[in-house]
């Protein structure tokens, strides 16, 4: 029997088996848009549901393999199966959410699984435990813990770890530290998991007795510390940890730019990058940043420039910072290539980053650009109204969530040291 490639739009002939047919069509298409006409060869050819379920089960799980930008497509699919009892295509779709951080949609995911009487794995329960955490959802995150606890996987250390990690993100630190009491076999990715939960309520004591009692030490757990200390704004214990720490990494040097940054010691930040052979983008912004936020706007916009040079990653906080520096200096020029870069598409242009071009148009004396930029805001909660009077300035500021607001400064600063 001679099957056709699925690029080529001919009709099967009528004495071949449609479903071997399909069958074929599936395990040897080698692009997703061969799975795509494969899909609609499916949906013109089957007619009972029996098979037509089974083959869209089959060609799902082929179009999980391929790339994570077919999860949209994915997701097309698997809407067409309402009573999908593949526990395997239901977890790799609430992993692929994960993966592109789309947590909410993975819990919504969970939830028809559940709905379609499918028993999660523990692979299941660790991902959307994960999704929780990162949103964080405290509540779904209670009610999956129990339903692991229910189906009796509680005892996998994955899950354990995870059921740890998701309450240390949502800040309930108790609920967190009984998980890790409870653990017969603690390895680095619980130990470490604690230690930053306590890190990320200030809880300095608790985690360093805590790394104190671990037998076993990787970068990770040393960074968790150091980076706890650094955005307690305790960079004296911050620097203890890291002159005795073997093996630094990229991340536990942004760590000490980024605390030195928030204390106002851009002499040392630049002391810990100076001890970088060859600085990566990460690096770079932690300086960029550290140098905006602390009055070295020309500092700021020469490493900005230095890592536009080298070819470096140019993100968010890159950017703000930049745009930060080219404000406090009113250059007018570098705001011309500062808004240039961002139409470009150097970064996502986020609600921080808008704001930001504003108030360097405004600074720079570029109104009609500041209004520019305010029009194509889509969420808007500041209101950033610029005009001339007598060659000077105004500007006003109105909020419609004052609490919500804070300084550029502050926001790459804490971004930094939240990204370790």
């Amino acid at each position: 029997m001679r099957v056709r490639s699925p690029s080529s739009h001919s009709i099967i002939h009528p004495k071949y088996n449609t479903a071997a047919v399909i069958t074929q069509l599936l395990n040897t298409s080698k692009t997703i848009n061969h799975l795509r006409q494969t899909h609609a060869v499916l949906l013109k050819l089957l007619n009972k549901p029996h098979y037509y379920n089974y083959f869209l089960g089959h060609l799902l799980s082929r179009v999980l393999r391929f790339h994570p930008h077919n999860f949209y497509y994915a997701l097309h699919v698997i809407h067409q199966l309402p009573n999908c009892k593949n526990e395997f295509l239901w977890t790799s779709l609430i992993r692929a959410s994960v993966f592109r951080d789309l947590f909410g949609y993975s819990i919504y995911l969970y939830v028809k699984m559940h709905q379609a009487g499918v028993p999660p794995s523990a692979f299941t329960f660790s991902s959307v435990l994960n999704a929780c955490g990162r949103i964080p959802a405290i509540f779904e995150g209670k009610q999956i813990h129990s339903r692991v606890v229910q189906s009796g996987l509680f005892g996998n250390k994955v899950i354990q770890t995870a059921t740890l990690d998701m309450y240390a993100k949502c800040g309930c630190i108790t609920d967190a530290r009984d998980v890790f009491d409870r653990m017969f076999d603690r390895d680095l990715i619980a130990w470490t998991a604690m230690i930053r939960g306590y890190t990320k309520l200030g809880m300095m004591v608790d985690a360093k007795l805590l790394f104190d009692s671990m037998e076993e030490r990787n970068s990770v757990s040393w960074t968790t510390l150091i980076a706890g200390y650094a955005n307690m704004g305790d960079m004296k214990a911050a620097r203890e940890l890291y002159d005795v720490m073997l093996e630094k990494n990229a991340v536990t040097r942004v760590a000490m730019i980024a605390g030195y940054g928030k204390c106002g010691d851009v002499s040392n930040a630049r002391r810990v990058f100076d001890e970088i052979t060859e600085p990566e983008a990460s690096s770079c912004v932690a300086m960029v940043a550290c140098y905006a936020q602390n009055g070295y706007p020309k500092e700021a916009i020469n490493m900005y420039k230095k890592m536009r040079k080298a070819n470096l990653k140019i993100n968010e906080v890159a950017t703000v910072a930049a745009v930060s520096a080219c404000a406090q200096l009113r250059d007018i020029e570098m705001s011309k290539k500062l808004t240039d870069n961002v139409e470009e598409g150097y970064c996502d242009r986020t609600l921080i980053l808008s704001n930001a071009l504003i108030h360097m148009h405004i600074r720079c004396g570029n109104i009609h650009l500041a209004w520019r930029e305010f029009d194509r805001m889509s969420n808007r909660d500041v209101v950033v109204v610029g005009y001339r009077k007598r060659e000077h300035v105004t500007v006003q500021r109105r909020s419609t969530n004052a609490g919500n607001i804070s300084s550029i400064q502050a926001v790459s600063a804490k971004t930094l040291i939240a990204l370790v």
